[in-house]
This record gives C-alpha cells, sequence and structure tokens, in this order.
C-alpha cells in the first residue's frame, strides 16, 4: 500500500462518521400492489370513444376573464357494465362545468335522468353524476360534458409555455402533459391506465397558431361564427388508435416544422429558429431507432401513428411518450454543433431511444394500475442504452448504463425508506412519486439480468408474445413472466422454481443482496451467503429473500467476463457451496458478478480481496479484469466501507491502481467515491486534506496528460471528450495551477469578445469547466449572468451556464442565483430548471450552507413554485 494511502486511511479512520442520511422507517419486504383502492374508478361503466372540442384563449381573449382559459365539450360514449348502477363516476380537476346531459345510444327513450354533478374537493377528483333512471348492462350512454378550464402555469394538463422569439416577443402556447393524472385537467375523463378508449380530438386555433396532436389532421374549417372567434379555424383530427388518457397529447403553438427528406413518418416541431440549426440529428436518428425496435420486438409500428416529435420551452419531465405525438425538453431533442456538448449529444438520443421504446411498452402494452409502472418506465430505460447502442456504437453506452443507471440506484436502493418495484399507488401523489429511479434503473437492471439469464433470442421470443397477446390492453407483471416463461430455456431456472417465483423476489422485495463469498483455500470450496445490503450497515443482519444467480470468474479463465454461465443460485435464506471451479488455485483471484449482470454487490473474504488488489496494481495483471468489474471493485468496496462491511484500507486500496487506468467508466467510478471522502473531509484538520487532495491529484495526473489537457482535436472520439470534461473538472477542483490558470485564461479571452454570445472560443465540451473554474469574482459572475439571460435561444447553453453559476465566488451571488427560481414574476429560470440551480449550488462546498438555508428558510416559496 502506498504510504500516502496510509495516511489518508488513518486520517478517514479517525474523521469520517460511517452512515446514511436521515433514513424513514423500514419499507415492508413484501409491498402488495393495491389497484387505486377507494381512489380507483368503478368499473360499473367502461368508456369506449372520447370525442373532444377545445377552444383556448391565450393573451386575446373575447373577455379578460377568459384570458388564459380553454372552452371545452367532450362527448363520451361508455358502456354499462353492472346492473343497478346509481352514479356516473369519472374524473375532472381544476374545471367549472357549464352543463353535463346523458342519454342512450339506440333507445327510443334515449334522455338519462341525473342529477346534480359534483367534482369532489379532495384529491380524488372524482366528477360525480347521480344517475336517476334505470340503467341496464350493455346499455351505451353519450355523456356529454361541456365546461371551462384554466391554462395553469403548472406544467400539468393543459398548461402555458411561453419563449421571447428572436424579434423580442414573448409567444405563448398551450401544450400538455398527462401522465400521470393530468388529462382530467383538460377533459373530464376516466383517467386510469386501463380504461382505455379511442379520441377524436377537435381543437380551436387563430390564425397565426398552429395545433398538433396524437393523430394527423383530418381537416382544418373555418367554423367558428361568432364575432370574436370569426377568422378562427377548426382542426379536426383522425380518431386514435385505443390507449390510455395519459396518452392523449395535443400543442396550439407557432413553431416550425420540418419532416423526415425519406421518411415522411417522422417529423420535429420545434421554434422556428431551430428547425435548420438544431433538429437533424435527432430526425436522421430517430427512424433508425424505431427499425432497430421493430427487429428486436418482431412487432411493427402500429401504420396508423405517425411520429411527431416536438421541443418545448417548458416541460417538467425530460420527455413524454404520447402516441404519435414525443414531447421533450428543448435540450433533450435538439442538438446545435456550435453550442452542444458530446453529453448532451448522448442524451439526445438516449431519450429519442427511451421514448420509442415506450411505443411498444407502456402505449400499445399498458400497466393496469401505477403500482407497476416499471413494466413500463424499466424496459425504455434498458433499451435506451442497449438500442441506442447499435446506432451509436462508439458511445460505450454499456458502460454508460452501468454509471447512469446501475450505481445510482444501487446507492438508493440500499437505504431503509426504499420501496419495491411494485408498490402501494393510490392517490395522484403516490401515483406521481413511482416514477423515481426504482422504476427507471431498477427496472432497467431486472430487464438487463432477464435478457441475459434467458439468452436474447429466447426473451425477444417471449417479448412477442407478451407484445402481441396484449396488444391494446392492459396487464401486470404476471402477464409477462407467462409469457417468457413460455420460452424460458432449459435447465436455467433452480430446480422446481417458476420463473414468477425467481422474478417476484426482485419486483416484490425492497432493496437488494449483499453476497459474502469465503474460500476454503485447502479444498477450493467456496462459500455463497446472501443479506439484505444497507448503506448502513445493522446489528442484526436482515435475511436474503432473493433467488440470485451466481456467475463468476476466475484468474485463470479472465476470457469468461465476456460470457453469463450460471454456476448456482443462492436461493433465500440459503448457503450454497461449489467445489472445485474451474480448478481454482489458492494464488489465484476469483471475481464474481462479471460484468455486473446481478443485481447484488458482493464481498470477499480477506485473502481473496489481496488476491485481486495484487492483480490491480501488478503491470500484467489489471487489464486482465473489464472495466466494468475493474468500476464494480471500487463502487462495491467503497459501498462496503461506507456500511462497515470493509475496512477502509481494503476499499482505499482498490484505487492505488488508477496511475495505469485511463478507461472512463473506473475513472468515473472513482472520483464519485473520491467525491464523497473529501465532502466528509471538508471541515477536518488541513493535514488531513492536503493528504487526501494529494492522493487524488497523484492518481489523476496520467489521466490528465492522456487526454491532453485542454487541447483538444475535432477527430477526438466521443468518449474522449467526455473523459477529458471528468479530468478537467476534478483537475480544477483539486486545484491544478494549470487547469486553473488555463481555466481562467480562455473565460478572460472569450469575456473580452466584442459579441460574445455569438463568438465562443471554448469548445461546448469545455465550457462546464471553464465557466466553473475561471469565474473568479462578482464582475466574472455579472458576465455569465447575463450571457444565461441572452442564450434563450441555445438551450444546451443556458443548461451548462445555469450549472456553472453555482460555482459563484461568493454567499451573496449563490443567494442571488437561488433567489431567482423563485421569483414569481419574470424569473429568468424556468421552473423547469428550479432543481439544476439548487443542485448546482449544492454541489460548491462552500455552497452547501447556503441552499440549506434556503431550503429552511424559503421552504414555503420553493413549495408554491
Amino acid at each position: 500500500m502506498h504510504h500516502l494511502l496510509c495516511i489518508l486511511f488513518a486520517a478517514l479512520q479517525a474523521t469520517l462518521l460511517v452512515g446514511s442520511p436521515i433514513e424513514g422507517p423500514n419499507a415492508p419486504l413484501l409491498a402488495a400492489p393495491l389497484a387505486g383502492g377507494e381512489y380507483a374508478l368503478p368499473t360499473s361503466i367502461i368508456p369506449q370513444t372520447y370525442e373532444i372540442w377545445i377552444t383556448p384563449h391565450f393573451e386575446n381573449a373575447p373577455v379578460d376573464s377568459k384570458q388564459f382559459t380553454f372552452d371545452g365539450t367532450v362527448e363520451i360514449t361508455a358502456e354499462v357494465s353492472r346492473a343497478a348502477t346509481k352514479i356516473i363516476q369519472l374524473h375532472a380537476y381544476d374545471m367549472e362545468l357549464i352543463s353535463v346531459v346523458v342519454t342512450k345510444i339506440g333507445d327510443p327513450l334515449p334522455t338519462v335522468s341525473i342529477g346534480r354533478p359534483l367534482i369532489t374537493r379532495d384529491d380524488k377528483h372524482f366528477l360525480n353524476i347521480p344517475v336517476i333512471s334505470r340503467l341496464n348492462v350493455g346499455d351505451l350512454l353519450n355523456i356529454r360534458i361541456n365546461y371551462l378550464g384554466k391554462l395553469n402555469n403548472e406544467l400539468d394538463g393543459f398548461y402555458l409555455s411561453s419563449y421571447i422569439n428572436f424579434r423580442g416577443e414573448k409567444k405563448w402556447l398551450g401544450v400538455t402533459q398527462f401522465e400521470p393524472t393530468g388529462a382530467r385537467r383538460a377533459f373530464p375523463c376516466f383517467d386510469e391506465p386501463s380504461m382505455k378508449a379511442t379520441f377524436k380530438l377537435h381543437i380551436a386555433r387563430e390564425p397565426l397558431r398552429d395545433v398538433t396532436a396524437n393523430m394527423a389532421v383530418l381537416q382544418a374549417t373555418n367554423s367558428l361564427v361568432d364575432e370574436f372567434h370569426k377568422d378562427w379555424v377548426w382542426v379536426d383530427f383522425e380518431e386514435s388508435v385505443v390507449m390510455s388518457t395519459y396518452l392523449v397529447a395535443f400543442a396550439v403553438h407557432d413553431f416550425g416544422y420540418i419532416g423526415h427528406s425519406t421518411n415522411e413518418n417522422f417529423g420535429i416541431l420545434a421554434r422556428r429558429e431551430f428547425i435548420d440549426s438544431s433538429t437533424s440529428y435527432a430526425l436522421n436518428v430517430s427512424p433508425l431507432i424505431l427499425e432497430k425496435l421493430e427487429i428486436f420486438t418482431n412487432v411493427p409500428y402500429d401504420p396508423k401513428m405517425k411520429v411527431d416529435q416536438i421541443a418545448l420551452p417548458d416541460f417538467a419531465a425530460g420527455a413524454m411518450e404520447n402516441w404519435g405525438f414525443i414531447t421533450y425538453r428543448e435540450v433533450n431533442l435538439l442538438h446545435d454543433k456550435f453550442f452542444s456538448t458530446s453529453a448532451n449529444k448522448q442524451r439526445i438520443v438516449t431519450v429519442v431511444t427511451h421514448e420509442l421504446a415506450h411505443q411498444w411498452f407502456g402505449n400499445l402494452v399498458t400497466p393496469e394500475w401505477w403500482s407497476e409502472i416499471w413494466l413500463n418506465e424499466g424496459f425504455a430505460t434498458y433499451f435506451e442504452y442497449f438500442t441506442a447502442a447499435t446506432v451509436e456504437n462508439t458511445f460505450q453506452l454499456e458502460n454508460a448504463f452501468i454509471m447512469d443507471e446501475l450505481q445510482p440506484v444501487l446507492e438508493s436502493d440500499s437505504r431503509d425508506n426504499t420501496r419495491s418495484m411494485t408498490s402501494t399507488v393510490t392517490n395522484p401523489a403516490s401515483a406521481t412519486a413511482v416514477f423515481d429511479n426504482i422504476a427507471y434503473n431498477k427496472g432497467a437492471v431486472i430487464v438487463r439480468l432477464l435478457i441475459n439469464m434467458m439468452g436474447e433470442i429466447p426473451f425477444r421470443n417471449g417479448i412477442k408474445i407478451y407484445l402481441t397477446d396484449n396488444a391494446y390492453g392492459s396487464v401486470t407483471k404476471d402477464d409477462l413472466w407467462t409469457a417468457l416463461e413460455s420460452t424460458m430455456p432449459d435447465n436455467i431456472l433452480p430446480p422446481e422454481v417458476s420463473l414468477k417465483t425467481v422474478m417476484d423476489s426482485w419486483t416484490e422485495n425492497p432493496g437488494y443482496p449483499l453476497i459474502t463469498v469465503t474460500r476454503n483455500y485447502e479444498n477450493n470450496e467456496i462459500n455463497f451467503e446472501q443479506q439484505r445490503f444497507f448503506s448502513a450497515k445493522k446489528s442484526s443482519p436482515s435475511p436474503g429473500q432473493w433467488h440470485v444467480p451466481i456467475t463468476l470468474v476466475t484468474e485463470q479463465n479472465s476470457g469468461d467476463f465476456s460470457s453469463f454461465i450460471i454456476r448456482n443460485w443462492t436461493l433465500p435464506n440459503d448457503i450454497m457451496k461449489l467445489t472445485n471451479v474451474q480448478n481454482l488455485k489458492e494464488n489465484e483471484w476469483l471475481i464474481v458478478n462479471p460484468k455486473q449482470i446481478g443485481y447484488y454487490r458482493v464481498n470477499y473474504d480477506e485473502t481473496n480481496w489481496k488476491l485481486i488488489l495484487a492483480a490491480l496494481n501488478s503491470d500484467e495483471g489489471w487489464n486482465k479484469i473489464t472495466e466494468i468489474n475493474r468500476a464494480q471493485l471500487i463502487d462495491d468496496s467503497m459501498a462496503l466501507a461506507k456500511g462497515n462491511y470493509l475496512g477502509y484500507d481494503i476499499a482505499l486500496s482498490t484505487t492505488e491502481y488508477l496511475e495505469k487506468e485511463t478507461a472512463y467508466l473506473p475513472w468515473y467510478t472513482a472520483i464519485k467515491a473520491f467525491s464523497f471522502l473529501g465532502d466528509r473531509l471538508f471541515n477536518e484538520e488541513e493535514a488531513s486534506r492536503t493528504f487526501y487532495t494529494e492522493y487524488v491529484k497523484m492518481k489523476l495526473d496520467p489521466l490528465f496528460e492522456d487526454v491532453n489537457g485542454f487541447t483538444y482535436s475535432t477527430s477526438d472520439d466521443h468518449v474522449t471528450r467526455l473523459r477529458r470534461n471528468l479530468a478537467l473538472y476534478w483537475s480544477c477542483n483539486l486545484g491544478y495551477s494549470t487547469c486553473k490558470s488555463t481555466a481562467r485564461n480562455l473565460f478572460q479571452e472569450w469575456k473580452v469578445r466584442s459579441s460574445p454570445d455569438f463568438y465562443n472560443p471554448i469548445d461546448p465540451d469545455l465550457r462546464s469547466v471553464v465557466y466553473c473554474h475561471g469565474m473568479q469574482n462578482a464582475d466574472d459572475f455579472e458576465f455569465l449572468f447575463e450571457r444565461y439571460t441572452k442564450a434563450q435561444h441555445m438551450p444546451s447553453e443556458m443548461s451548462t451556464i445555469l450549472t456553472a453559476l453555482g460555482c459563484a465566488p461568493s454567499d451573496d451571488l449563490l443567494k442571488r442565483v437561488l433567489n431567482e427560481t423563485i421569483k414569481e414574476i419574470d424569473s429568468l429560470i424556468r421552473s423547469q430548471d428550479t432543481r439544476d440551480a439548487f443542485v448546482g449550488v449544492l454541489r460548491n462546498p462552500e455552497g452547501v450552507d447556503v441552499a440549506l438555508d434556503f431550503l429552511v428558510n424559503k421552504f414555503a416559496e420553493i413549495k408554491v413554485t
């Protein structure tokens, strides 16, 4: 062990408080889904079709009271499925009812006598229509409701967005975001994912605006006859396929449109100034991705549906998969070669892939209830890396999956208050809450495990069955297990154990296992024991509840890293033994979970750890371990040390070899670990901080040299650009004089340009480093803040600057950034970006107290925002 590392280890042992963030009570070991409970609609009335008319009013309205509202009418055809129905119950929220009429379709006495309709004032959002007439099973009803809605500023339902065009004019648009429960704010509806129907939209527009929706335009007619609306146009859309209410989407806008040069099914809508400069990448890559998804699933994309994609100035989510009309934040769809970073380009291809994957997983086949939303998000997240990788094969997206999905959820899912993948969902708040990294990250990790466990061809065959048998319907996870088990190869699962039993152990238990590997070096016997892993070790271990496929690699068979061969299974509450593993010698290392396909952490006995460390620190042995597993060894050992399962002497020793390492994934993982340690040493004695800084600098030097510092080339590959950004950011963080002085010089060179908003000499991939570390004083801050205000036509640049503003050199400037996020009028920071601004300040060691004070003292205003 290096002398400097010994000193750092001693300092950490003396100063580091091992534990986890403040946590709530333990989650139950088995969380059964609850399909809405008292929040769920009765199934006595089932919708079949919707026809919707909407007339929105923006800054111009017939009367002031109608400004930023919309007139709406909905006609719902619904079938009575149960006799003696005394109430028609559906959803409506944030609207005023004008009239409600219910008639029977095809009945000689069509009028249905009803009582006074009421919208409940609680969070159930029920619209209750009392029924006086007798309804019989099989009756078809027409429910016609006239109402007045609000174009809200909450980025939910049918809401307001705006932007400043190139002439300096504020332009308004109305857009939708309905998942999970926003449709009820736009029109009364049966707003549950399993209550599917067809939708036919009619939307009125002013002469200088346009309308886009899920389906193609059927016709546009001048049929509004009152004096105010005489020049308006009704835009009628084709009837949709059968789908859930949360997938309905429309926008009233003045955007430009560009179609694909050879595939007329694809188009992108954006502000007109972006059409020529920023749409080509997403437009060209989208048809390639869709084709790859069709090949993988062997299920064609529905030919009735187009694929329009729109870039929105205000959008709460990253993107939304509305069938035929996908909505995005601008930064997630638009790529400008003069302003967008390599990370932004990677983000675009993965987000586009994610949303296109939803056209099958979510749109075509939908979970019955929000409790199993991972059936949507887990699949889409998996494909966003592994399908995108077939289009952008130099991006190393398999490694990005480890960094962005697996490692973060291993951290968050180790806390006491984590939830299971299948969780209770009742009210709208809990429906929103399950769109978290358990649904996305953990769901994707489990899909990846399934594919590797079954093999790609059997998995694809099972997925085709799942999609075709349940097309245009709704499912539970059991439908997925049934389809996949029908194509499961023999001798994969544990004896006499079903796929459902194996997979339910992962979807219904919160957390994940720690596999402790103990070798008997005399008889070559290996014990594998599981317990639940917690970020803060429990005095009484929690038993492991999982069926864990064990894979491993030995030193003499290091080529096995590329294969997934299940040696055996550890079963719940059991110790599994293996003997004579590949003639493993006592002086050879053993690594479990090659390529980190399994969802668990691994700890070894001390001897095996030392054999691994010896290999890492040898000139010949370290590169026999793949990048993913080099990263795994760092990530697992540091997490084990933080949780007090392993000593820091071993954990820190996994970083000793880094002077030889130039790959992105292991370094990204190491930097994350060093960041955790550095944060905890920030207020400690100077000697401890110095040892830490010098150790990390020593390891980082070769990477800094390998990426050639700030010198870049247009021929640099994608990952080299990402590595350079990582190396420079941390070199400057650690106080490299060369790094900081270069950043200052580049910042000043930009600052003295006569037109800094149009002539920026800094390469986009260097800007996050230069903006942060080149900003030295209040004058520099003012310059950068002004650039932010003038970057409205450069979404990627706005994002880069906003994060860099968190590096401001004084508390007052940091407070100014945060206070901008809660301004009610004319805030320069959009509500969708407030979290990024807060995180930017929080990441600054000098800004932690500022951010926490802001959170405490401004909490009420933050909540309102």
